[in-house]
């Protein structure tokens, strides 16, 4: 379980902000919230709105190079840069260290796990576990290569010293099979499910046609949100020859052979849909809406976010999709169906779930500008807003912030 995340100096944040899942004390929507064996009460659910360019998305990009860093940076070539991008917009911030910390619970131990880089080298990272409920030392690092160890002190002196400036430390001794570090690198990379990609809807449906209880519990989803009388899915694995060339450039000529063809292996995917009549017809995948797309193709990882107890990071959670189907996918982890406290931390412009009734204050989160064009990150609880207030109608009327300004002057 995710408690909290905190960045610096990367892309538009310059000074630190931090995402928080830890709870206030409110007793609203209880079901919101999972204790933790130390009786913390975390959220299920976060949600970041703000207008466009504000930097929302930014949050959810410093998870993803914290995840990349974590689970690639062992194979990093000595000459590699670090791929960060720190805030331009003030001098003396290109040069100065980006930071990176995530503080989460793994099989009821909390850690605490960050690094600070520059373009080519990572500079501090440490980590730190609660396994009697005290804090303890895995390791810290400073100036690149001045490292500190409290256990295993040989074992980790000599992975060090296989340990380049540009790599995290993490990465590479979990990759040298190091115990120490196995459960923050399992956290970090096995269950941190970060945005929305394309290749979710191939992952949705081969494992609907590996698995006939999550296909039956996606048609009765896709039926009770009413999705044009689907009845049924098929899906079907098959092959189809793909036609390969060479491309070779010599001297004097270009040459662009065709190759013997080979097969490769597809799903063919279909919706079955009743008539008026009552007749069972056959729509392809690409005759669907893009909102029933977008929705199978979430649904299947949502599903596995859920049952095996992972983080969802999405952006643009609504992209496509009715507020009434973005509801029900949100209230999948406020409820008690969510047995193995999966997290879902989106961003949206949709002001519809800005509702007390799905959110507490402490799960609504405004990303907004500084002067400086930097980025800031402010819950509803940091504003004079009772639990039972509009909370779309504070967003739009401003008073939390967030909203784009727009000149119309250019219709004077």
């Amino acid at each position: 379980m995710l408690i909290e995340t905190s960045v610096e100096n990367y892309l538009s944040i310059k000074d630190k902000v931090t995402l928080s899942l830890d709870s206030s004390s409110s007793k609203k929507l209880l079901n919101n919230l999972v204790k933790t064996p130390k009786d913390e009460r975390l959220l299920k659910s976060a949600v970041i709105y703000g207008a466009n360019a504000s930097g929302k998305s930014n949050m959810i990009k410093s998870v993803f190079f914290i995840w990349n860093m974590v689970k690639n940076s062992h194979l990093f070539n000595i000459d590699v840069k670090v791929p960060r991008v720190p805030f331009k917009l003030e001098e003396g911030y290109i040069d100065k260290p980006s930071k990176f910390e995530i503080i989460f619970i793994h099989n009821e131990i909390k850690y605490k796990y960050g690094f600070s880089c520059d373009n080519n080298k990572f500079i501090e990272e440490y980590l730190y576990h609660w396994p009697q409920g005290r804090e303890s030392k895995i390791f810290t690092r400073k100036n690149s290569n001045e490292f500190d160890f409290t256990t295993d002190k040989k074992q980790q002196e000599l992975i060090q010293s296989q340990t380049n400036e540009n790599v995290l430390y993490l990465s590479r001794a979990t990759q040298l099979g190091y115990k120490g570090t196995r459960e923050a690198y399992n956290f970090i990379v096995n269950n941190l499910v970060i945005n929305y990609s394309p290749v979710w809807e191939e992952m949705t449906i081969k494992k609907i046609y590996e698995d006939n209880d999550l296909k039956d519990k996606i048609i009765e989803i896709l039926q009770k949100a009413d999705f044009g009388g689907i009845m049924d899915i098929k899906v079907v694995k098959d092959k189809k020859k793909v036609q390969g060339f060479e491309f070779k450039v010599g001297k004097e000529e270009t040459l662009f052979n065709p190759l013997k063809p080979e097969e490769q292996e597809f799903y063919d995917f279909k919706f079955v849909h009743k008539t008026k009549s009552g007749k069972l017809i056959d729509f392809e995948f690409n005759e669907e809406s893009n909102g029933t797309r977008r929705t199978l193709a979430m649904l299947g990882p949502i599903f596995e976010i859920l049952e095996l107890g992972k983080v969802a990071f999405i952006d643009e959670f609504e992209l496509n999709l009715h507020s009434n189907i973005t509801k029900f996918l949100i209230k999948l982890f406020n409820s008690k169906l969510n047995k193995k406290n999966a997290q879902l931390i989106f961003t949206t412009h949709d002001t519809t779930l800005l509702d007390n009734e799905i959110f507490r204050r402490d799960q609504i989160y405004i990303c907004s500008k500084n002067k400086d064009n930097s980025s800031k990150l402010n819950s509803y609880i940091d504003y004079n807003l009772r639990e039972d207030s509009d909370f779309e109608r504070a967003y739009l009327n401003g008073r939390v912030g967030g909203l784009p300004f727009i000149d119309e002057t250019i219709f004077d």
